[in-house]
């Protein structure tokens, strides 16, 4: 499991997309502030009036950042305050300073210090998180790994999914989730720079623990003979080979849009770029009600069915049954294909398109260079899928955002095209009155 430089190198560029989509700030982050380097630091007397975009081999943040922070690198320490909320990943985090939002974070190790204060949730997903003694979480903790150590308080609910769980801190609600039963510490984590010494796989509550609700933990029972590397192999594996196909899913998919449907794929991704909150509110809203519409359209094309049964004797009824049936699963194949694949390919070469024009300011434009736009974007994409938790909320704000898009451009496109009225025209002026001669006067006879 050991983690080298060009990994983290590729996962750099990926989490600056992955926090534009998460949350939102494809459209306003354009004037925020970006660092990188291979060693950054923020002063403890710097301010940043702005979300802040930081990638670098090692990060150092001991100022001020008023918007939310996005970081990655391989050594990545947060000893200043963030008003905002805090994505990061890398290898080894740590976090000693203050959060007024919730931390995302995703890598090898995470360390919650002492001096730690999270104003909302801690989501990690990775192989090992600490949270110290002393160190405060003000909502819950949401983790998997292979070990999750809170020696801390946490103000709500704590939900694990991990080989190892230890609890020596409070928590103020309930703890939930699945644990292996006890055994021995595996061997198989080779030794490399910012590892962390591996604890034994189980649950295990200390004297000093204080939980406020109940513990609902389950304990996962291991088999006879357990290969823990093999297993971490095989997951390894299945990953890649998952989060591959989909890649060469999407190339596929998306050029061949952007070859026979340009116009459609460039104006969903403008409309997901311009309103990112408002369309992933109509994806989701279409997600909620596409199911519901199908089951309705299946019980009229039944009554529909029986009604033209009873006056034909029977004669039309199944007739009516496969036609209706048949459109009816055509339609759920169009939209499952649309929902999983075609979404994901107009927000890819959304992404694709707004990294590769702030390096690259002139392109020729034209179908190969849609298509890099289209491959970066998807390659950024599936490094994300890879973390857990975080790939698979990415999957879902993606998949939403980029439903809402398409659902908009579709609909405009579907709208026929209304001509102005017709004005009418200058009327013409009146015609003046003529004024009349004054009557003659016939001369007196004499």
């Amino acid at each position: 499991m050991k983690y080298s430089g060009k990994t983290w190198a590729r996962t750099t560029l990926g989490a600056i997309l992955g926090g534009l989509l998460a949350f939102g700030l494809v459209g306003s982050a354009w004037a925020a502030d970006f660092r990188s380097g291979e060693y950054v630091v923020i002063k403890a007397d710097e301010v940043i009036n702005d979300d802040l975009f930081i990638t670098g081999q090692r990060v150092e943040v001991e100022g001020t950042v008023r918007g939310d922070l996005f970081v990655t690198g391989d050594e990545v320490v947060v000893n200043g305050t963030v008003e905002g909320s805090l994505v990061m990943g890398g290898q080894t985090l740590t976090v000693n300073g203050q959060v007024n939002g919730s931390v995302y974070g995703g890598g090898y190790s995470m360390t919650v210090g002492r001096t730690a204060e999270i104003g909302r949730n801690l989501y990690f997903g990775g192989f090992s998180l600490n949270a110290e003694k002393d160190s405060a979480v003000g909502r819950s903790i949401y983790a998997s790994g292979y070990q999750v150590m809170l020696n801390g308080d946490v103000a709500n609910d704590v939900t694990s999914n991990s080989a190892a769980l230890e609890l020596n801190g409070s928590v103020g609600g309930d703890v939930t989730g699945e644990v292996s039963e006890q055994g021995e510490s595996p061997l198989f984590m080779p030794n490399f720079p910012g590892s962390v010494p591996m604890v034994a796989p189980g649950l295990r509550v200390g004297d000093s623990a204080e939980i406020g609700g109940e513990v609902n933990v389950d304990i996962v029972q291991a088999g006879a003979e357990v290969d823990v590397g093999a297993s971490f192999a095989s997951w390894m594996w299945r990953t890649l080979r998952e989060r591959l196909g989909e890649f060469i899913a999407l190339l596929i998919v998306g050029g061949l849009l952007l070859w026979f449907w340009p116009n459609l794929v460039q104006r969903a991704s403008t409309e997901a770029g311009a309103r990112v909150l408002p369309n992933a509110g109509r994806g989701c809203l279409i997600t909620l009600i596409f199911p519901i519409a199908l089951v309705v359209a299946v019980m009229v094309l039944i009554i529909v069915a029986l009604l033209i049964g009873l006056v034909t004797l029977g004669q039309l009824s199944n007739d009516i049954l496969s036609i209706g049936g048949a459109s009816l699963a055509l339609i759920a194949v169009v939209f499952s294909f649309v929902f999983s694949t075609v979404t994901i390919a107009v927000v890819a070469f959304l992404s694709g398109r707004m990294i590769l024009s702030r390096v690259i300011k002139q392109m020729k434009p034209g179908w190969l260079t849609n298509f890099i736009y289209l491959a970066l974007g998807a390659l950024i994409y599936e490094i994300l899928r890879v973390i857990p938790i975080l790939g698979w909320l990415l999957s879902v704000v993606v998949i939403l955002i980029g439903l809402g898009a398409i659902y908009m451009v579709l609909r405009q496109m579907m709208q026929p095209a209304t001509s102005p009225p017709d004005l009418p025209g200058p009327s013409e002026p009146p015609t003046p009155f003529e004024p009349l001669e004054p009557p003659s006067v016939s001369e007196p006879v004499m």
